[in-house]
């Protein structure tokens, strides 16, 4: 493959602050794989670890950069909207109204960059948001008491390395330097007729390292299989909760006077992944996954200043599994098409649903296309739909009563446009 020519990479690094924006990744499962790179949305994560036939596969399966004879590099822009709108049931007793997220695209962007060394050693680095979800609701709705905005997001730059061991079988490393982000804003009644409530706002950051494993085997020659490893990762948010009050006897909630400890888990995770060429125009293919999302689950809370040992909130979340089949068409010499099917379980129960969120099982329906323009330059693009349907909501306890209702065709809908160079 060409050389990156260098009149294109002024361009592209600037998509770079594109991705270290923390951007509020999504409802549903916490590892969001069309923000792994900006060619994922035509896939809906089929294949992840398995296709590495872009610069991407630097974050998706660091193995896989010994596929390519040079130098690549890919960049792109990816938005998000989400669309949720929930509603009471006869059973809810608490205040406030029915009603949607707030709706807008959020934009974020992916880069990834990867050359060879020599014969048996590559380099690469890529810039992404992989994990997170959040959710911003208006402040007059029925569960503003549970949360108004939540967000936990890890953008991340990961440096990696791949070795070829030989012709069929290459292994690839990464750390991922994370910059890990939680902010939950909420609201307390006033204890005041006649005024509004009062405002509770959390938020801090913290780092950590995430490691990146790959396997790239190709047993036959026109079938390559992937598998790809992302470590247990501890996130520590730390803050004293800032509370604001119209309210001239308003009182604090227990607790939100002392410094609030928060240990969050990024969970680990396994992906393996299929990719067959069929025939000349087309290549088909499958995916597994694993998230221990359980982990996630397990929240490390401690409200006490003195240093006392702190409590595990288990959430009672569940481990997910992901499933899909794609293919990649190629249409007309310069142009490819390509599409996916997925299915990922959920990470709740109608029980253990947060009120906040809508946590449910996932399928996407993704379709993209890839258009060379000559001089090692391939213009792209996807969509996703990410559909959860219908979720409903038991028995959330709230300050001034309890929340029953539901999510209505909750879905998530992923753009993106990207630059791929090699």
């Amino acid at each position: 493959m060409e050389r990156v020519d260098s009149r294109y990479r002024m361009g592209a690094l600037a998509l770079i602050l594109f991705a270290l924006v923390p951007l509020p990744a999504a409802a549903g499962a916490l590892y969001v794989y069309e923000f792994s790179n900006a060619s994922e949305s035509g896939y809906g994560g089929v294949g992840l670890a398995a296709r590495a036939n872009d610069a991407g596969t630097v974050f998706t399966n660091p193995a896989g950069m010994t596929r390519f004879d040079d130098s690549a590099m890919l960049a792109g822009g990816i938005g998000v909207v989400i669309d949720a709108g929930f509603t009471t049931s006869s059973e809810n007793t608490a205040s406030g109204k029915s009603g949607y997220v707030n709706k807008r695209l959020l934009p974020a962007g992916s880069f990834a960059y990867l050359r060879q060394l020599n014969d048996k050693w590559w380099a690469g680095v890529s810039v992404q948001n992989y994990f997170g979800l959040s959710v911003d609701w208006p402040d007059d709705w029925v569960g503003r008491r549970s949360s108004v905005n939540v967000a936990v997001m890890a953008p991340q730059v990961q440096p990696t390395l791949s070795y070829k061991v030989n012709d069929w079988l290459s292994v690839g490393a990464g750390a991922a330097l994370t910059l890990g982000y939680f902010s939950d804003k909420l609201r307390q009644g006033a204890l005041t007729p006649g005024y509004p409530d009062g405002k509770v706002r959390i938020s801090d950051t913290d780092t950590a390292v995430q490691g990146n494993f790959g396997i790239m085997l190709q047993p036959w020659e026109h079938t390559r299989i992937g598998l790809r490893y992302l470590t247990e990762t501890d996130l520590d948010f730390k803050d004293s909760p800032n509370v604001s009050w119209k309210d001239p006897i308003g009182q604090l909630l227990p607790g939100t006077d002392k410094k609030l400890d928060l240990g969050i888990t990024m969970p680990q995770t396994v992906s393996l992944g299929v990719h067959h060429r069929y025939d000349e125009k087309l290549n088909l293919l499958g995916s597994v996954g694993w998230d221990e999302i359980s982990k996630f689950g397990h929240v490390q809370v401690n409200i006490d200043d003195n240093g006392r040992p702190g409590t595990t909130v288990d959430a009672d979340f569940r481990d997910t599994w992901h499933f899909g089949v794609g293919a990649e068409y190629q249409w007309r010499p310069d142009l490819q098409l390509t599409a996916g099917i997925a299915y990922d379980t959920s990470m709740s129960t109608e029980r253990t649903r947060p009120l906040a969120i809508p946590l449910g099982s996932l399928y996407r329906y993704a379709i993209g296309f890839k258009q060379k323009r000559g001089d090692g330059l391939t213009i792209g693009g996807g969509f996703t739909w990410l559909y959860e349907g219908n979720l409903p909501v038991e028995n959330r306890p709230g300050i001034d009563g309890r929340v029953y209702g539901k999510y209505s065709n909750a879905s998530l809908y992923f753009f993106s446009l990207y630059a791929a160079w090699d």
